[in-house]
């Protein structure tokens, strides 16, 4: 059998027969699907999808919430021979429309009833797309025109009925490392959405890179919350953590239920993106600035000692006696309570998709929850590199993966070879040729390599300004320090060909006292008081002279974040241009 993704599972699954595989909540309890369960109904779903004339090659979108059938059905896709397109489920119609199009496919899976009136309201303009399969049990009224609907269990009955197992695995037996996987559209912060082709070998070789980096077990319990739709969720937390560490994974029901469902499942590992990690340190932060004075001032030292163990474990450096002391007592008045909160048994986190403030990396550390940052596209597969749990430095991305080689260019540029890097752009050949370049992945992310080989990202190439006074700024990490503030949700920064920089500010009206108790006038000193404790970290022509609030989060729903929530920086600045002119007209304000 020759090595691709079905043939993984597979193999998985006879090891591990009756071990559950996957929760979902169903009726507010976990519901388990063992290996051998979701084998017998991935090959029915498989046969279903064959005999509905699903041929090998075939594009198939996966327009769905993450969950156990998501998981189900992407892996009848690839048992069938088809092409997996992951459509976020937050995508406008605009935007879903252009992927079913480009990609050419011819069916699609859809979660909900919303998502379903969605896909069945674009047919009518879609010429190849002929087969809608459904996670639930649709009206049938429900229909389009030329369109075949089913649900996923009538997909499976099908396939069951037709009793023809010789071709589901004539076709899972025939599939090579070469051949095409999976098409993850993408578009960065800016630009039409291009797919990023990912050939089996391409995901195989980028499991097994993480596998030797992350030590995944078949004990290990996760708790996915992250969308599947994103590369960097689907390679970690599924077909690694899965397939390759046969762990066992728990489908969070949503994203307003986490903390709880945390409690619940007692994960030992959970994959995340910065965002989150930063929520629970404000929540911290947030406690300690309305905490007593005594006991604020418990918290502060206590989080001091946390950070210096932290920074000595980086350095692997030996702890003294009071130091010791000093931080079990820390441990027990602090930080034990939070790791209970997270189910008291993590290993490690690990946190990708953007950069992921040190400050929040320690204060977990401190609280004996490793947090291993990493860093990838999702033309790489997504992973480039990640910290190990022996080796971790905050700021730093780790060391690349053992089977990925990574230089860096002239200007610093971060270029990457291996076999997990795709082959390129769906029928995009001009946009491949300019990122594949003497047979190297070029970035577009600028980095440098501290003392033991450890990646450090600086910026994005193209996200570097430069102000009217000819002095470069880097806007992620100024985005990352105010939004690092307990006063600031999101920020955006401006200042390219401008004076000096300002910034879009989303206030964090909860960290501020509520946005009823107070004026416009009020939010703003805070604000700018806020902002000027960070002024001594920046250079000077860094410093933020003058900014605009907004009301409304930036989200993915409104195109204004990535799927990993990085500000669409070129999007925010057209959506709230008034508000920019507005506040260069005004000119610098002085912090009072």
């Amino acid at each position: 059998m020759h090595r691709s993704i079905p043939a993984v599972f597979r193999e998985q699954a006879e090891a591990l027969r009756s071990r559950p595989m996957a929760y979902s909540k169903i009726g507010g309890h976990w519901r388990p699907l063992t290996w051998a369960q979701m084998r017998e109904r991935v090959d029915h779903a498989a046969a279903g999808l064959c005999a509905l004339d699903i041929e090998p090659g075939d594009r198939v979108a996966v327009f769905a919430q993450s969950s156990v059938e998501w998981v189900l059905f992407d892996l009848a896709c690839a048992t069938a021979g088809a092409v997996s397109v992951p459509i976020p489920e937050t995508s406008t119609p605009g935007t879903v429309r252009h992927i079913l199009a480009d990609a050419g496919c011819v069916a699609a899976f859809v979660g909900g009833p919303s998502l379903l009136e969605t896909a069945l309201s674009l047919c009518p303009g879609l010429s190849d797309l002929r087969l809608v399969v459904h996670g639930f049990e649709a009206d049938a009224r429900q229909q389009a025109p030329g369109v075949t609907c089913v649900s996923l269990l009538g997909l499976e009955r099908l396939g069951i009925e037709r009793n023809d197992p010789g071709t589901v695995d004539t076709r899972a037996a025939a599939l090579g490392p070469d051949d095409l996987l999976t098409l993850i559209y993408t578009s960065g912060t800016t630009g039409e959405p291009k797919g990023v082709m990912l050939s089996h070998g391409n995901i195989i070789a980028n499991c097994e890179g993480c596998a030797r980096a992350l030590p995944v077990r078949s004990d290990d319990v996760l708790l996915s919350f992250l969308p599947l739709s994103h590369a960097f969720e689907r390679t970690t937390g599924y077909y690694m953590a899965l397939l390759f560490g046969g762990a066992t994974v728990y489908y969070a029901s949503s994203v307003k239920r986490l903390f709880r469902e945390i409690a619940e499942v007692k994960p030992t590992i959970m994959t995340g993106v910065p965002r989150v990690y930063e929520r629970i340190y404000a929540r911290f932060e947030q406690a300690r600035n309305r905490a007593s004075a005594s006991r604020r001032l418990l918290m502060h030292a206590g989080l001091a000692i946390g950070q210096r163990v932290a920074r000595a474990r980086q350095r692997r450096d030996d702890l003294s006696l009071p130091v010791k002391l000093g931080y079990r007592l820390a441990r027990d008045q602090l930080f034990d309570p939070l790791t209970e909160r997270l189910g008291g048994r993590v290993r490690f986190f690990v946190s990708g998709g953007a950069p992921l403030r040190p400050e929040v990396g320690e204060f977990f550390m401190a609280a004996g929850v490793l947090i291993l940052e990493g860093y990838g596209l999702t033309e790489a597969g997504p992973v480039i590199s990640v910290n190990r749990p022996e080796s971790v430095r905050f700021g730093s991305v780790g060391q690349p993966l053992h089977n990925v080689r990574v230089r860096l260019a002239e200007d610093h540029e971060i270029l990457v070879r291996g076999p997990n890097v795709m082959p390129g752009y769906w029928r995009r050949p001009d946009d491949t040729a300019a990122v594949l370049r003497d047979g190297w992945l070029h970035t577009g992310d600028v980095g440098r390599f501290d003392a033991r080989g450890r990646l450090c990202i600086t910026d994005r190439k193209k996200d570097l300004f430069k102000s009217s006074g000819g002095k470069y700024v880097a806007p992620q990490r100024l985005e990352a320090l105010l939004a690092g503030l307990p006063e600031i949700d999101q920020a955006c920064v401006v200042g390219d060909g401008r004076p000096w920089c300002g910034a879009l500010i989303v206030p964090d009206f909860d960290a501020l006292g509520g946005r009823a108790e107070l004026s416009e006038r009020e939010v703003h000193a805070r604000i700018r008081a806020a902002i000027g404790r960070i002024e001594d970290e920046l250079e000077r022509h860094e410093h933020i002279r003058n900014f605009r609030v907004i009301d409304a989060p930036f989200t993915e729903a409104d195109g204004l974040l990535t799927a990993t929530l990085k500000v669409r920086r070129a999007r925010v600045i057209e959506r709230y241009r008034a508000e920019v002119q507005a506040m260069y007209a005004e000119g610098p304000r002085r912090r009072r």
